[in-house]
């Protein structure tokens, strides 16, 4: 593929070309035909963007996935932010002339007018390609597959089209402009309470649309795009490709830019879906408890791969079970040591070859969307294995635990995760938690728990709570939970509090007692109540002596008595 992109370069005389991971909607899940970076650097991470030249070959990643690249790829891999940006880079390869492809579809207006200022003091130029020139060379490539479309039903999604649009046409009439594109698909199905099976896990409907000012909605497509004539329209630059814009300029349209104005309305759940999202939690909390209860029959027998059938049984018995809302991340030993790794048949470890597992999974309910984590042990584990742990259990639970005064960002609130591995000069390289949406994306913009955040946490937000460490070639552990941002009606107004979601219990196997505070076992305590009280009464009878077990050292016998 090299050899015939190179080729591509000379006959169309330019200097390189920018392969994106995202599809031209942005997405991060990628339907098999839409799947170019991996095709191209056999790297099949979620977030990442290549470079090739006449001479180079560069994959940019972030932390979750450094390790993760270099395994799959020849290309020189360059660790993002860390190592340098893409912008960086090209500040240092950019000549006089020199002209640079690209997918107008694949790039945000804002990723390619940054870019654009810096080849215009380099006197080089951007070239858009309307058809992706990897789509020539791939001779096997999958066929696009045939979409369902399907409506969201109001006894899950809560607010009609109409209540929702009321936040766009307010924005508009303020501004007195004339329509915004919606280009998130996220949005525009939430917006819509319409969903689609068009990629896997993520069952959003792939659309762009025009929101007038009178709260009328059409297509962005070639049938309304010349309505945009002598309009004065809006467009969030971050999630828009830049070929959106160019066709507006081109209809004739004065062109804004504007944040998405249904995006915070969006991420803050109505109730109905802050209803759904609670049951979902607790249906996944009691199909990860009775995978947890018979866990130890796995430990001899199944791999990182086979093992996650039995999570899938589980889930099915819930007849509001879809799929999952993203590929499992089943790792032991040191492939658990990759923030973000996902098993193939080559590179699957048996449960034993390490004395703990992590398993990161999420659903898809129709109520809902989940995401949870659970490390667990599978054998002896070693002193350090435990003290690791219980400090990003320390961690985890410090988040969780804190009532924070309205206002608060993710970005304020991370450090009281990361916290207890500071003290030891140690960190994790990805954000501590992020948003999840109601039977959409399990990454939801713009709640987050990251040091990059700037957006304040506001009531009916939902946020996970996933602190981490990872020990390369060794171990990696994770525990994570979501939570629900409400009013703490026992501090003083404007204060807000999380209210956890997940029922599932921490590995005692794993907590070095001696480390934990009065405070954090009383937290423990408090929280295997709950799990008792939630998600025991719909366990099968195994799986409730496994959960007695599990809460015996946290529970008075009383307590235990009165709800078992």
């Amino acid at each position: 593929m090299l050899k015939e992109l190179r080729s591509f370069l000379r006959r169309n005389g330019v200097n390189a070309i920018i392969i994106a991971h995202d599809d031209d909607y942005q997405n991060e899940t990628l339907s098999p035909d839409k799947q170019r970076l991996a095709y191209v650097t056999g790297f099949t991470g979620s977030a990442g963007m290549a470079i090739i030249t006449p001479r180079q070959a560069v994959l940019f990643v972030d932390g979750r996935y450094v390790e993760q690249a270099k395994k799959q790829t020849s290309f020189k891999v360059l660790h993002v932010p860390k190592q340098t940006t893409i912008s960086d880079w090209f500040a240092q390869f950019l000549k006089s002339k020199y002209k640079v492809a690209y997918d107008p579809w694949t790039h945000s207006v804002a990723q390619v007018e940054a870019w654009s200022e810096i080849f215009s003091k380099r006197g080089a130029k951007l070239v858009p390609f309307d058809e992706d020139p990897i789509d020539k060379f791939w001779l096997d490539r999958p066929k696009a597959p045939k979409v369902l479309s399907f409506s969201y039903p109001m006894r899950y999604a809560g607010k009609t089209t109409a209540q929702k649009v009321r936040v766009v046409k307010r924005v508009l009439k303020q501004k007195e402009w004339d329509a915004f594109i919606l280009a998130n698909a996220d949005t525009v199905s939430w917006l819509l309470n319409k969903r689609s099976d068009a990629v896997d896990f993520h069952p959003a409907f792939l659309q762009r649309v025009i929101v007038w000012a009178d709260g009328h909605i059409t297509p962005f497509d070639k049938e309304n795009i010349p309505l945009l004539k002598g309009k004065v329209i809006a467009l969030d630059k971050f999630e828009t490709p830049i070929k959106v814009k160019q066709e507006a300029v081109k209809a004739g349209a004065s062109v804004h830019h504007l944040r998405n104005p249904l995006l915070e309305a969006q991420s803050i759940k109505n109730k109905v879906e802050t209803e759904g999202m609670r049951d979902a939690c607790l249906a996944d909390s009691i199909a990860f408890c009775e995978f947890l209860a018979e866990f130890s029959d796995y430990v001899s027998e199944e791999n990182e791969i086979s093992v996650l059938r039995h999570m899938e049984e589980f889930r099915r018995r819930n007849i509001l079970y879809r799929q999952n809302s993203f590929a499992p991340i089943s790792a032991v030993g040191k492939n658990a040591a990759l923030p973000h790794y996902q098993p193939s048949e080559k590179t699957a470890q048996k449960l034993s070859a390490s004395p703990i597992y992590l398993l990161d999974t999420g659903a898809q309910y129709w109520c809902g969307t989940t995401d949870m984590t659970r490390t667990w042990a599978t054998g002896k584990v070693s002193d350090l294995m435990k003290r690791r742990y219980t400090q990003v259990l320390k961690g985890h639970i410090a988040l969780a635990q804190k009532s924070f005064p309205k206002g608060t960002t993710g970005g304020n609130l991370d450090v009281l995760a990361r916290q207890f591995l500071w003290d030891e000069g140690l960190d994790y390289d990805h954000g501590t938690g992020h948003g999840v949406g109601c039977f959409l994306n399990v990454h939801e913009a713009p709640p987050s728990i990251s040091p990059r955040n700037h957006d304040a946490l506001q009531p009916n937000m939902v946020v996970t709570n996933e602190p981490g460490f990872y020990l390369k070639g060794k171990f990696g552990i994770r525990v994570e939970n979501m939570m629900l941002v409400q009013k703490d009606k026992k501090k003083r107004a404007g204060f807000l509090k999380f209210e956890m979601l997940t029922f599932v219990p921490f590995c005692n196997e794993l907590m070095d007692m001696d480390m934990l505070t009065v405070e954090e076992k009383g937290f423990i305590s408090n929280y295997m109540k709950d799990i008792l009280e939630k998600v025991y009464p719909f366990l099968s009878t195994r799986a409730k002596e496994w959960m007695k077990k599990q809460v015996r050292k946290w529970v008075n016998k009383e307590t235990l008595d009165s709800i078992c």
